[in-house]
């Protein structure tokens, strides 16, 4: 699992109140239970302690969370 993994599922998990269960590399984010809450607190997260800025508009239902991890990576590769 890369870094960029982990931190969203724990972000997710941890920090935007989902259960863990349905949090996983492969689940979507409809699967996941991920709501506009949860992406706003993930992209918090993610700005103040990382320093990388993502979207929701970035974002569709049927992104896996292994998807929005690389496309982090590669977003915050293309800003750096």
């Amino acid at each position: 699992m890369s870094d960029m993994l982990r931190i969203v599922i724990d972000t997710l998990t941890q920090k935007a109140g989902l259960p863990a269960a349905p949090v996983t590399p492969t689940a979507t984010l409809a699967q996941a239970g991920v709501d506009s809450m949860a992406i706003a607190v993930l992209s918090m997260i993610l700005e103040d302690d990382h320093g990388i800025v993502i979207a929701e508009a970035d974002l569709s239902a049927n992104t896996t969370l292994t998807e929005l991890a690389d496309f982090i990576e590669q977003h915050h590769k293309a800003t750096a």
